[in-house]
């Protein structure tokens, strides 16, 4: 059974190589007589590289740091402080305040005193007046209310003197033997040099 299978095989081979043959063979004489056209044998794609042009001088991107112009200020400093008087004798307190026993013969001079400083704000816009506060003085000679009386019309003036008084000392006031508590008043001027020429 295996031999006719294997001798199917070889008869079945050489008939197809016969028959390849015989189209081959009628293939060329049908060309040769311009029968059948053969076909044109193209050319296989040919791809070439173009270098991209470069630029004589390659591109560098240069950091460039913006210039910082600070503006100058042309503001004019006073040469002296605001000026600063502490009346000698008490003053009668404030209406809104609660009241306090009237000292008349107290002397509440300052034993320790902070110049107020001239806001650079206020400066800048020309800012200046004067400031009355009432400061009420314990009995040990420290500020324990300030309050203004009279503004100088401008808020910044009014909390820098009002920040430098709090840091002040005072002889307090005297009743007898006895320290007490007692009101007085500060006046302080803000003024700038260029406008008191």
């Amino acid at each position: 059974m295996r031999v006719e299978t294997s001798e199917n095989l070889a008869r079945g081979g050489r008939i197809a190589a016969v028959a390849g043959l015989h189209a081959a063979v009628l293939y060329a004489i049908a060309t040769s007589l311009g029968i059948v056209r053969p076909p044109e044998i193209v050319a296989p794609l040919q791809a070439s590289l173009i270098e991209a042009t470069q630029p004589a001088h390659p591109y560098k991107a240069v950091p460039v740091r913006p210039q910082i112009v600070q503006a100058q200020l042309d503001v004019p400093l006073p040469d002296t402080p605001p000026q600063v008087d502490v009346p000698e004798q008490t003053s009668t307190p404030p209406a809104d305040s609660p009241p306090t026993e009237a000292i008349s013969d107290a002397n509440l001079q300052v034993t320790r005193r902070v110049e107020p400083g001239y806001p650079p704000a206020s400066r800048r816009a020309g800012e200046q007046g004067t400031v009355v506060l009432s400061v009420l003085v314990d009995a040990a000679g420290h500020p324990q209310q300030i309050k203004v009386r009279t503004s100088s019309g401008h808020e910044r003036l009014d909390q820098a003197a009002m920040e430098a008084i709090r840091r002040w000392t005072f002889n307090p006031a005297v009743r007898g033997s006895q320290k007490v508590t007692a009101w007085t008043s500060v006046r302080v001027k803000f003024e700038l040099q260029n406008a008191a020429a």
